[in-house]
Formats: C-alpha cells, sequence, structure tokens
C-alpha cells in the first residue's frame, strides 16, 4: 500500500555554459551551486571511458521538502530570480537556463498546476522549465 509520502517533488535551477566559468557564474547569479560539473570533467569522474564534458553545469537545488508542491519550488526559484535579475540576464548570452522538476504521485496517476501568475512571472527570463515524472518510488538523489 502506498502512502502520502509515495508523493514526493524536487526541483533544480541549472545553467549551462560553454563559455563562462562556475565562478563567473556564482558571481552573476550571487549563489553557489548545491553541485557542479566544469567543463573537460569526465561524466563519471575517474572513468576515462566516459565521455568529456562539453560544458559547465552549475546546479542549484530548492532546498525545500520533496512534499512541497511544483509551484513552491518554482516560487522560491522566481526570488532568487528577481533578487539577480540583472546578473541572469547579462549571462543569458553565454548560457542556457532551465528549472528541472522531478514529479512522482502516489500510484502514477495525478499531475500538478501552475498559476498564471506564476508562469508569467515566469517568462520575464530567458528560463526554460523541464517537467519530468517518475514512477511511484523515491530515486536517489544524485540522479536529479
Amino acid at each position: 500500500m502506498q502512502t502520502e509520502e509515495d508523493r514526493w517533488t524536487k526541483a533544480s535551477f541549472r545553467i549551462y555554459s560553454k563559455t563562462k566559468n562556475i565562478e563567473d557564474i556564482c558571481t552573476k547569479v550571487n549563489a553557489k551551486p548545491t553541485k557542479y560539473f566544469s567543463k573537460g570533467d569526465f561524466c563519471i569522474k575517474g572513468d576515462p571511458k566516459s565521455f568529456v564534458r562539453e560544458e559547465n553545469l552549475w546546479i542549484l537545488d530548492s532546498g525545500l521538502s520533496d512534499q512541497e508542491n511544483i509551484e513552491t519550488h518554482i516560487k522560491r526559484f522566481l526570488a532568487l530570480f528577481n533578487e539577480n535579475a540583472e546578473g541572469i540576464r547579462e549571462l543569458q548570452g553565454e548560457c542556457d537556463f532551465d528549472i528541472f522538476c522531478a514529479y512522482s504521485s502516489e500510484n502514477g496517476q495525478g499531475g500538478f498546476t501552475l498559476e498564471h501568475e506564476t508562469l508569467k512571472e515566469l517568462t520575464a527570463y530567458p528560463i526554460a522549465l523541464s517537467i519530468d515524472l517518475y514512477p511511484p518510488e523515491k530515486i536517489d538523489d544524485d540522479y536529479l
């Protein structure tokens, strides 16, 4: 039997760049990433058979509980964007952005709603919204 804890959400703000390094991104966004990967690193650390990263990847997790709804995660990032709009806009010529959201319901059915105000606010920034749906089971945090 599945419980309420079987429903979960996660979200990360991701910045990709072939030219801007992680330190430049941190300065412009005014935040340190939860994790990052540098251009030229092996995808799997220490495994020369894995592919080499062609760009820097800066990732900031929302830091919210996995029981929060998707919109709450997105609003957390909107607050960051609003506080650092100038820096984000300065990066847009050399970076790609997205908010990556992961969602799983209790039974594999269901969905979520984003209010029009949230959607409208998102359009002010050059940021894609990616939604990934998962079966009703926990996944490893390192996967996201």
